[in-house]
């Protein structure tokens, strides 16, 4: 079975595991996912994908079941007898389904519920760690770009009054003159503290790019040691054993530099964070080796090579950081996808390998980027789409 195949088997199974309402309408047929490229059946065979497109193709509206889904999701709650009334008895139930799904938007709760998405999104939470997530769900609610995620420069740290879900915004006083969003939020870098910033680097990665490394690749591997060399960048940009203390070009087993030549580019610019998430004036990581030495610029990157967010793209400062991160399209797909999931109830897009196919998230990735990166009308858009109705 092919990856696409396989890829619409998942989501087809999820369409009937989840198909367990009584309260069925009629439903115009579900189009599906678009037809496999090349998939052409040999003469006188089957078309085994046609099985699937017959089982999307057989999913029907529930408006009244996709209701009880999205208000647990949105506020913490089961819908009240009287918002399933509403939806079960309208002569067009979808207008007033999408009217209910406006409500929740609006309501105090629904504060709440971002921060719990965010907080599991970033893999971060407990006492004074939750200042990420609480701004990122600040950003929905006040329907602010979400590219200030990376780039705001104060008011990062706020607190959310659960009462009214309301938030107050307030700086996160960890030493930092001037806020760079999350990237230098105490919670997170207390969370990620690690040997050389580099579990801080490798949280951007997942958080924000939903992928693991190795995340850049050449057009032109090199065969290296036991494997293959496929970062575009220089092999010798990252030290060896004769020019810093960890020999990030060994190739005995795997070839540290596909994932090092990237992360190292980045993570002196997180090494002066101390392991409560305060910036220092000096350097606060340590390298793995005896004694556990404070890191130098030398052990991550080579006499003369500068920083950057991908091969291609030079930062000075996490400032700088932040802005490439913001305009970077794999970031936007990440964030649409994120969303996605919450709404389909897949787990963790990385963690749990849920990955989103591309043509699924296409849409709602463009109507992110034209809305100027404002988050809520892609979740009203996840919540009214035709598979979040049908079952």
């Amino acid at each position: 079975m092919d990856c696409k195949r396989a890829v619409k088997l998942s989501w087809a199974l999820a369409a009937l595991l989840g198909g367990c309402s009584q309260d069925i309408d009629p439903a115009t047929p579900d189009p599906g996912p678009p037809p496999i490229p090349g998939n052409v059946p040999a003469p006188g065979a089957t078309n085994r994908s046609d099985v699937w497109d017959d089982l999307f193709n057989a999913r029907r509206l529930d408006y009244n079941l996709a209701l009880r889904t999205a208000a647990l999701k949105l506020v913490g709650d089961l819908p009240t007898l009287q918002e399933i009334e509403d939806v079960h008895g309208a002569t067009d139930p979808a207008t007033v389904y999408a009217q209910k799904i406006d409500a929740y938007l609006a309501d105090r709760r629904f504060s709440g519920a971002l921060v719990r998405f965010f907080r599991n999104s970033f893999r971060t939470g407990g006492p004074g760690r939750d200042t990420a997530a609480t701004f990122a769900a600040m950003l929905v609610v006040q329907d602010r770009p979400l590219t200030d995620l990376f780039t705001a420069t104060s008011g990062t740290c706020p607190t959310r009054d659960p009462a009214t879900g309301g938030f107050a915004p307030a700086d996160c006083g960890n030493g930092v003159p001037s806020a760079v969003g999350v990237l230098t939020d105490p919670g997170v870098m207390a969370a990620w503290y690690g040997n050389l910033a580099m579990r801080r680097v490798r949280w951007v990665q997942e958080s924000f790019v939903c992928r693991k490394f190795p995340t850049e690749f050449s057009t032109a591997p090199i065969p290296k040691g036991n494997g293959q060399y496929t970062s575009p960048w220089p092999f010798e940009s990252v030290p060896d054993k004769t020019t810093g203390r960890i020999d990030f070009r060994d190739t005995s087993s795997v070839i540290c530099a596909n994932c090092h030549t990237t992360m190292n580019h980045m993570a002196p610019l997180f090494a002066n964070f101390d392991d409560t998430g305060t910036l220092q004036g000096t350097v606060q990581v340590h390298v793995p080796v005896l004694g556990l030495p404070a890191a130098q610029r030398s052990d991550w990157l080579v006499a003369g090579e500068g920083l950057a967010w991908r091969h291609g793209e030079p930062v000075t400062d996490l400032a700088s950081l932040g802005h490439a991160i913001a305009v970077d399209p794999d970031v936007h797909e990440c964030l649409v996808a994120r969303v996605w999931n919450w709404a389909l109830s897949k787990t963790d897009i990385v963690t749990d390998a849920q990955t989103v196919p591309d043509w699924i998230v296409a849409g709602l990735r463009e109507q992110l980027e034209a809305s100027g990166f404002r988050l809520k009308g892609v979740i009203r858009s996840a919540f009214l789409s035709k598979d979040f109705v049908r079952f």
